[in-house]
């Protein structure tokens, strides 16, 4: 009985961190395939469906121009339906004539590359004005370049950076935080740096040469970081509250969504090469648990994850794999080069080799979810 009644106190956090996944996926999904639609109906393109959700249909209505707008019950995606559109074997829908004018298929190849390319740059925007509003409302606290410690016998030692130093400027660039100096060493170990720092109100100019730090990757793989041994202030009189107005705030969302996305292209490249683990790699189960524990901390970080999530959606919805956008632009691009659509065949072949590819991936993180449980 004790068993249970425990069992029965998990509910409530349970729904929690259900509602908060679909309410992420639904928010991050809608605007994804908005995009497609809203590009696809400029462009002339007809369509038949925009779900909202997957499975069985709640609710549905059309509209004027014959477009069924559905709710699914299983709130964890949906997807918009062209008319003429292919489906999961790549196969086009053959009960409409290619002739129609509101055919997908019918279209220019740039109009069928602006409308899939619409999706994952709808998912950009999207982070772009969600990182913008949280930076608009709350500001950012940004540690300050300001050498607390330096470690003794360390490159930076040897250099003559000394505590209470402030780094301004790295081989020419402007240096706002200590986080910018962390990425620029660690990305450049075989690299002497050319730095400004300030002493008692005077410029001083140094240079350091990077201690180089031999790591492993899971293949056993060597590779090399820098690192010149300085440790950040932890005073919160060294953090800054920096403001931004609208126009500030998009600029720096912007910046925030380029450096997620350079970041996510960063780690599926070491990891194919063998120098990040999946350990950091997630499915459903692993979303579920984040977006719920976001949750309990309030609208806001829930956004910022949304925010997250929405980067991720574009980054691997670009990817050259056949079923992506990527894949289909893959297609579209090599119409561009050659003059002639790729062969049926070897789409409907690339289709379901996509497929496959997609379902081994989700098995394979969903084991690696249930694993970490």
């Amino acid at each position: 009985m004790e068993q249970l009644f425990s069992l029965l106190g998990y509910i409530p956090s349970m729904m929690q961190y259900i509602l908060a996944f679909s309410f992420l996926i639904t928010v991050v999904v809608f605007v994804h395939e908005m995009g497609h639609y809203l590009v696809g109906k400029w462009c002339g393109i007809g369509v038949e469906t925009f779900s909202i959700g997957m499975g069985k249909q709640l609710w549905g209505r059309y509209d004027k121009s014959g477009t069924l707008w559905r709710i699914a019950l299983f709130p964890v995606g949906g997807y918009v339906k062209f008319k003429g559109d292919e489906d999961l074997s790549g196969k086009k829908d053959l009960s409409s004539s290619v002739n129609d004018s509101e055919n997908f298929h019918s279209k220019s190849v740039w109009q069928k590359i602006a409308t899939t390319a619409a999706g994952p740059i709808f998912n950009f925007i999207l982070a772009i004005f969600i990182f913008a509003a949280i930076f608009v409302f709350r500001g950012e606290t940004i540690v300050e370049p300001y050498v607390s410690q330096v470690v003794k016998d360390s490159a930076a030692s040897k250099a003559g950076i000394k505590e209470g130093d402030f780094i301004i400027s790295i081989n020419g660039s402007d240096i706002d935080s200590f986080n910018d100096i962390r990425n620029i060493v660690i990305e450049n170990p075989e690299k002497k740096l050319d730095l400004i720092v300030t002493r008692n109100n005077e410029e001083i100019f140094l240079n350091v040469q990077p201690s180089i730090v031999i790591e492993k990757d899971r293949f056993g793989s060597e590779y090399k970081i820098g690192r010149i041994g300085i440790i950040a202030e932890q005073d919160p009189s060294f953090f800054q509250k920096k403001k931004y107005n609208i126009f500030s705030g998009i600029y720096r969302g912007a910046q925030e969504t380029f450096f997620l996305a350079s970041k996510i292209l960063d780690y599926l490249g070491k990891l194919i090469i063998g120098r990040e683990s999946v350990d950091q790699m997630g499915g459903p189960i692993k979303i579920v648990q984040i977006s719920g524990q976001v949750a309990e901390y309030g609208f806001i970080p829930l956004l910022g994850l949304i925010a997250a999530i929405s980067v991720n959606l574009g980054v691997i919805n670009l990817l050259p794999i056949p079923v992506l956008d990527g894949g289909h632009l893959l297609f579209y691009m090599y119409e561009v080069v050659f003059g002639k659509p790729v062969n049926q065949k070897v789409q409907e072949y690339g289709m379901q080799i996509g497929v496959s590819l997609l379902i081994a991936l989700m098995v394979f993180v969903t084991i690696l979810d249930i694993s970490r449980l």
